[in-house]
């Protein structure tokens, strides 16, 4: 079983997102995975934002039971895969143990668009979660496939 964690700043938007996201789509091609997400701010027990709820709600995804976790090193180690929505997490991972480099996973690097990061959606418009919404939806597919 592989284990893979979501990294973004606060988890609350885009980490939660693409938890959800990875779950329905390791279930519905049946790959066993634990997938858990956390963010660098180290924020516990928030509730996933509004909209992102709102937004994966669209797509027949629940994610209202999401709670904020802050990352650690323990966490991190036991990963097969980290993967991180801007270079600033993965500097962070890095920084907590440099041995990490092997298991980080950019997921913009899986977009069709040429992108430095996952852009923020936090504090923007339902349209804006929309947008990150459907972007982390096509890197995990692309990212899934290179799994072959």
């Amino acid at each position: 079983m592989k284990r893979i964690i979501f990294v973004c700043s606060g988890n609350i938007c885009r980490s939660p997102m693409a938890a959800g996201f990875a779950k329905e789509k390791f279930t519905d091609r049946d790959i066993k995975a634990a997938v858990i997400s956390c963010g660098t701010l180290k924020l516990n027990g928030h509730k996933a934002a509004r909209f992102a709820i709102e937004a994966m709600k669209e797509v027949g995804i629940d994610i209202s039971e999401h709670r904020s976790q802050g990352i650690n090193t323990a966490m991190l180690r036991v990963a097969d895969d980290i993967v991180v929505m801007a270079p600033e997490h993965e500097a962070f991972v890095l920084s907590s143990d440099p041995q990490l480099r092997t298991k980080i996973v950019r997921m913009w690097e899986h977009s069709a668009r040429e992108l430095k990061e996952i852009a923020d959606p936090v504090s923007k418009s339902l349209d804006h979660f929309r947008i990150c919404r459907d972007l982390l939806d096509e890197c995990l597919d692309t990212w899934i496939e290179t799994w072959k």
